[in-house]
């Protein structure tokens, strides 16, 4: 393997354009380039002496180029008919954004392109079936889909150049271990191709190169990011009204801003704090694509300055020139803060400036902790996952498909040739056996057989993406989408009436119909309360270890030239020592009794600690029998206990809890639970022993862990769990350090430091009260819905329009008269009714019903309409709220009352 990595040049030498061929360095000045990157100087020559590379650089270096201009000089002088050139991107927007590029390239050089993934229509299909591109620009998945075409397989054999864009996207992924298989049965047909692989910064890219080219030499080209960062750290304030400020104060500077957050709740919620600036959008994942589209094309024109966004602007899609990128809390990990702030300057040689506006206290001090790491370029390992037996069964069953009857032995050699899969012989063996158990493929002697059941299940399986529902969480209140829930934490968690937290705020679940779970802001809750972080970004721990020891030393003036947020991290351990609280540390774990059981302070990081959390609550569990609730963070993990355990139990417990033991404790502890079950399930539909379309909810749990125990099958929904939710090594290096003393163990009582896992999680937008956040979220509200106002005196003039609208005292403009009625909209459509003269009793009915409300909005006025317009009030109940007088937030408080009890009883009128 060879490796190169050089500082990015202000002025590019002319050696690389020359070995390209003249027809492309004439569309390359087209194309207005006026030097080349660092990046395209480096690895340009290298692709075109036909080495296999993985380019690793930040946004904004051309990265697309580098690979692609190689590739075209190539294309230009290969002759034949089939695809010639892959280009693989992990998301479809990145392929319409890549097609337009591609496109223009291709046309200019009297090349073809064409795309395909699972929306491309059919008669495109058929057109590329026909007359195949030159270059495709596919997903991982439809490469798939283009091995089960014999037409489509002939087209594979002519690939000589395969593209994999974002390619640390998919290599810690099933996905990624799919790819992988695929480009190996790619290679028994087409020969050896030449592999490019183009990555954002990653802490292992010789692990990428492998992941990419198996056993075959790569080489490595590096552009270091951290020359090209400026990132500050500032402290914004522990209310949000101040850090909503702060946020403000960054955006006043001159040019175009990005501001990440790390959850769509946190984007909502800042973007309604900003709107009033008119030069401020959101967004994110849960918008329409149409909404989240126009607002790139503002961004793009100037028409607004401001984007606030989660992840999903962190992929490279064109948006413009960037001066300035905010991450509004800690981004919690390293890569992620380099591939944000990455996307400001956004132009070759250009400084990338970033700003981290913390939060609080672990907030401050995980972002210092962070900019460091990301100034010295240490990003976190990327781990392919080696040897997932679902992913080796769906390949299996496609290579099955493919050839008809295969030797196992052909199989292995193609399988082991790829790094995720090497030497995974009796681990095949296993998953064939368990395959034509469930009559997916025949075994005869040394023989896979295809049967009629693999191509079924190959198109229903396509993609090693779980399908889960997510489940609609629908604030009552606000009347809005407050998150979404795992379908699988549902069906363990969630009844009407449960308790959960999510976001830091607690919530009452009042209906769950479908896929929508109707809740209510709760203000308190008794025993054990499920938390539900679905969208928590996980600390590392690396990340979590040097927070603890920047605790330990406080060398914040090393990690920090803002007084401000220095003199904050100051004065907070000032209060840990005024009350003679211990500090948790990387060198000492603390047990604090609470009232609501034992919060452990660890510096593991989300992964460890959730290992952690689940082995001390089992054998809690079974010690004292009784159930244990768990709460997990970076920095800490509670423990919902009863009052006879206390943290000295919990020491006890620790300290008796071996390093080796604590992979049987928690499959122990995950055997029965919902997630395992859920698990268990997607492994299964994978392995074609249950059908993609199966109702799980209708399986018996103990009959399916009976039915697939000892199994491959139950392995892998084990090994999937560990991997992805826990850090087993890393809890074990704890529990070692724990046992021979380099980490010791303190109790005590709670701590300033401790209480911050049992009042919020970092991501809560803390309400000064909750009452009174929720009946502003109301207020607001009302004043938005739509309203019609109608005349029941001429019964001439309607008018349609939004309640803040409505004057104190609506008054007919035709007759003057002020009996107005303030109806629904759905209640237009009766307003015919009402005009007719002769009616029937049931429009007579509607009349009645009509003047009553009308006879309020004339004695109450906008107050009236504006208790007309909330869910489920008609004209009885907003007499009833009427008639209490109150005023304010009273008034509210009737109202939301009033809301509550329809939710809770609509269903049986």
């Amino acid at each position: 393997m060879a490796r190169t990595s050089a500082p990015r040049p202000r002025s590019a030498p002319q050696t690389t354009p020359d070995l390209l061929d003249p027809r492309v360095q004439e569309v390359v000045r087209k194309r207005g380039f006026t030097g080349f990157s660092a990046a395209q100087e480096q690895a340009i020559p290298r692709l075109l002496a036909g080495e296999n590379l993985v380019l690793v650089a930040p946004t904004g270096t051309g990265k697309t180029e580098s690979a692609m201009l190689p590739v075209f000089d190539r294309l230009l002088k290969t002759t034949g008919s089939g695809f010639k050139a892959l280009y693989i991107t992990p998301l479809r927007s990145l392929n319409r954004d890549i097609l337009n590029r591609m496109e223009w390239w291709c046309r200019e050089l009297g090349l073809s392109v064409g795309v395909r993934h699972g929306d491309t229509p059919q008669n495109e299909r058929r057109k590329q079936a026909l007359n195949p591109p030159d270059l495709l620009i596919t997903t991982p998945e439809s490469l798939q889909a283009l091995f089960m075409g014999k037409r489509l397989r002939e087209h594979l054999k002519n690939v000589k150049y395969v593209v994999v864009d974002e390619i640390h996207e998919l290599a810690d992924s099933k996905r990624g271990a799919q790819l992988a298989v695929a480009l190996e049965r790619l290679a028994a047909y087409a020969g050896e191709f030449q592999r490019i692989g183009l990555s954002a910064t990653v802490g292992n890219p010789d692990d990428i190169g492998r992941f990419l080219a198996g056993h075959r030499p790569f080489s490595l080209v590096e552009v270091p990011v951290a020359s090209s960062l400026d990132i500050g750290v500032l402290f914004a304030g522990e209310d949000f009204g101040a850090q909503a400020r702060a946020v403000g104060k960054c955006l006043d500077s001159p040019g175009s801003t990005l501001v990440f957050v790390n959850t769509r709740v946190t984007a909502e919620a800042l973007g309604h704090r900003l709107y009033s600036r008119g030069d401020v959008e959101v967004h994110h994942g849960s918008l329409s694509r149409d909404v989240r589209v126009d607002a790139e094309e503002r961004f793009r024109k100037g028409e607004v300055r401001t984007l606030i966004a989660t992840s999903s602007m962190e992929l490279g899609i064109d948006i413009g020139h960037i001066e300035h990128v905010v991450q509004f809390g800690s981004p919690r990990q390293v890569s992620r803060l380099v591939q944000r702030v990455g996307r400001a300057g956004h132009r070759l040689d250009a400084i990338s400036r970033g700003t981290v506006l913390a939060t609080g206290f672990d907030d401050l001090l995980e972002s210092l902790v962070i900019a460091r790491r990301a100034k010295a370029n240490e990003c976190e390992r990327i781990v392919p996952p080696a040897g997932a037996a679902d992913v080796l069964a769906n390949q299996v069953a496609a290579i099955a498909v493919e050839y008809g009857e295969i030797e196992v032995s052909r199989v292995r050699e193609m399988i082991e040739r790829s790094n995720v899969f090497d030497g995974c012989g009796p681990l095949l063996d296993d998953v064939c056996r368990q395959m034509a158990e469930h009559r997916l493929i025949r075994l005869d002697g040394t023989r896979i057989i295809r049967t009629g059941r693999a191509r079924r299940y190959l198109i229903e399986n396509l993609s090693m993406i779980h399908d889960e529902k997510k489940m609609e969480i629908f604030d009552m209140v606000s009347r809005r989408t407050v998150g979404t829930l795992d379908e699988s934490f549902v069906l363990g968690w969630m009844h009407t009436g449960a308790v959960f937290i999510t976001k830091g705020q607690l919530w009452r679940v009042l209906e769950i119909e479908g896929t929508r779970i109707t809740v209510e802001p709760a203000t308190r809750a008794k025993g054990e309360v499920p938390s539900w972080e679905g969208e928590q970004i996980p600390v590392p721990f690396a990340v979590a270890r040097e927070v603890g020891a920047l605790r330990r030393t406080r060398a914040f003036g090393r990690y920090s030239d803002t007084p401000a947020a220095i003199a904050y991290a100051e004065r907070f351990m000032g209060r840990m020592d005024e009350g003679n609280y211990p500090v948790p540390t990387d060198r000492l774990v603390t047990l604090e009794n609470a009232d609501e059981g034992v919060v452990c302070n660890v510096c593991g990081g989300h992964k460890a600690n959730e290992a952690l959390a689940r082995a001390l609550s089992v054998l809690l569990s079974a010690r004292y029998g009784t159930s244990v609730g768990i709460e997990v963070g970076a920095y800490r993990f509670l423990l919902r206990l009863p009052d006879n355990v206390r943290a000295l139990e919990v020491q006890e417990t620790l300290a008796a809890l071996e390093p080796d033991h604590l992979p049987g404790i928690l499959k122990l502890a995950l055997k029965r639970t919902a997630l395992f079950k859920w698990k268990l399930v997607q492994v299964a539909k994978k392995f074609g022993a249950i059908d993609a379309d199966a109702d799980y909810e209708r399986f018996s749990i103990h009959r399916l862990i009976d039915l697939f125990d000892g199994t491959v099958i139950a392995a892998e929904a084990y090994r999937e769990l560990f991997s992805i939710s826990m850090d087993m090594d890393a809890a074990q290096e704890i529990l070692a350090a724990v046992h021979d003393g380099r980490i010791a163990v303190a109790t005590g009582r709670l701590s300033p430091l401790g209480s911050d896992v049992l009042s919020s999680s970092r991501d809560m937008i803390p309400p000064p009260m909750v009452d009174q956040a929720v009946i502003g979220t109301l207020a607001r509200r009302l004043e938005k819905e739509d309203v019609v106002l109608f005349c029941m005196n001429c019964r001439k003039w309607k008018s349609r329009t939004v309640v803040e609208r409505v004057p104190d005292k609506p008054q007919c403009p035709l007759c003057s008269a002020r009996l107005i009625a303030a109806l629904k909209p759905w209640d237009e459509d009766l307003i015919p009714a009402v005009k007719k003269k002769n009616k029937s009793e049931e429009e007579r009915a509607i009349e009645v019903r009509f003047l009553r409300n009308a006879n309020i909005v004339l004695s109450s006025g906008k107050k009236a309409v504006t208790a007309l317009a909330a869910k489920g009030v008609g004209p009885e109940v907003a007499s009833r709220i009427l008639a209490t007088l109150s005023e304010g937030d009273a008034f509210y408080k009737e109202i939301l009352k009033a809301e509550r009890n329809y939710v809770k009883t609509h269903r049986y009128w």
